[in-house]
């Protein structure tokens, strides 16, 4: 029985007993070790044992060098689902332009749960903020009562030392002041590699903070020093999965800090809301606290993760993936009725975009063009269109991203101009 198997059958026990139904979300946040470089062959198929274990229905990665990285995890580790996930748009790392080293964090979904509204980043002196809005598939988003899941994701500055301290606490405080424009109700999640080193550190302290506009919390709330051996709660520690070095890259050590976290905004904690956290359902997968200092193939002894999954884990990344549930009653609509009315994307150059639009005489378009930096460059609003549609524009050569929606219903297209 695997991760999803279990957990499921412990929602049925629960919905026997409250008579309500439950849908369960899986949400996991890895580091994936500049994927896909590295000297092990096969990666994605090391990869494809963790997944295949958690089935996330969000996947939060950090790490990623490429974008053929990101389309091979969709493709390889996805692909028996391929017309149920998608990628969130590929977009190379926009701050600090000049590192020798980019990295860049993506995000792959459950598109029977979710669709996505909009996508983008936010800069900061070292890595991007990546930005995510997901609406959840109920039927009452076709009338205009849409739940919206905002998900970020980020890699903070590693090391030690003050002047890494002050370097995440920048970014922290960058992004900090994008989270205050949204509703302090919103249902968000905040993930990556945060690599901070105690919760008393200011970054960590900025992002919990409680006059934040958007407050988060920590799910787990387990404060200390997660460097410190004298640190009680081990099992939460994420880095490293080796005690040295493997295939030239990633760091050893043993199991012995807590860099990976997922944050949860206050409404996303609380029982009532629409869609929210699963109580105790967050780990460091496959960390059962026997193996600080040591490799994860030292937490084999008593550990419900099969011994497979434990391999997987150390050979494909130094860092443990973060997991938890979400939780709603709200009912999803799978087949959703966007065939209703649809658009289509017939010829594009760089002064004229045409479109096709299917499925009803009349429609009101909204339309946002956003570059591949997630920069918002043309907006268009319409009454009463139908067919063919022509868009005067300007564009240089690059990747685009159409957010449209028709009759208040989302669509997105993405494109390339040569």
């Amino acid at each position: 029985m695997n991760f999803r198997e279990t957990k499921w059958l412990m929602v049925f026990l629960f919905v026997i007993t409250i008579a309500k139904a439950q849908t369960t979300i899986n949400v996991m946040s890895y580091n994936t070790l500049n994927y896909p470089n590295g000297e092990i062959e096969n990666r994605v198929d090391t990869l494809k044992v963790i997944t295949d274990y958690v089935q996330p229905d969000l996947l939060l990665l950090q790490e990623l060098k490429t974008e053929t990285g990101l389309n091979t995890i969709l493709s390889e580790c996805f692909g028996e689902d391929e017309d149920v996930f998608a990628s969130s748009i590929w977009v190379p790392q926009q701050s600090n332009q000049n590192s020798s080293w980019p990295l860049q964090q993506a995000l792959i979904y459950n598109t029977t749960l979710f669709g996505m509204a909009d996508e983008g980043l936010k800069t900061s002196g070292t890595r991007d903020l990546n930005t995510f809005k997901l609406y959840f598939k109920d039927p009452a988003h076709l009338q205009g009562d849409t739940t919206f899941l905002y998900v970020f994701v980020t890699h903070l500055k590693s090391s030690q030392g003050t002047e890494n301290e002050q370097t995440r606490l920048s970014m922290m405080e960058t992004f900090t002041t994008y989270f205050n424009t949204l509703p302090g109700d919103a249902l968000a999640l905040f993930g990556g590699d945060f690599n901070v080193y105690t919760s008393t550190e200011p970054a960590y302290q900025l992002i919990i903070n409680d006059v934040n506009n958007l407050n988060w919390e920590d799910p787990i709330d387990a404060p200390g020093n997660w460097h410190s051996s004298s640190y009680p709660f081990k099992q939460i520690l994420t880095q490293s999965t080796r005690e040295q070095t493997i295939f030239g890259d990633g760091a050893g050590g043993g199991m012995d800090d807590r860099f990976d976290f997922i944050m949860a905004s206050e409404q996303l904690m609380n029982p009532a809301s629409t869609i929210h956290y699963g109580m105790n359902s967050y780990e460091a997968l496959g960390n059962t606290g026997d193996c600080y200092n040591q490799t994860i193939l030292d937490c084999n002894e008593n550990n419900p993760i099969p011994y497979s999954v434990l391999s997987a884990l150390y050979y494909m990344s130094d860092h443990l993936p973060v997991i938890l549930e979400l939780e709603t009653s709200l009912t999803v609509n799978i087949q959703e009725q966007n065939s209703l009315c649809d658009i289509y994307l017939t010829s594009i150059s760089s002064d004229q975009l045409n479109f096709f639009i299917s499925g009803q005489d009349r429609v009101e378009m909204n339309l946002s063009l956003l570059n591949s930096t997630g920069q918002r460059i043309l907006e268009k609003n319409q009454k009463n269109i139908s067919g063919k549609f022509e868009l005067e524009v300007k564009l240089q050569s690059g990747w685009y991203i159409a957010q449209i929606l028709l009759n208040g219903v989302p669509h997105q297209v993405k494109f390339i101009v040569e």
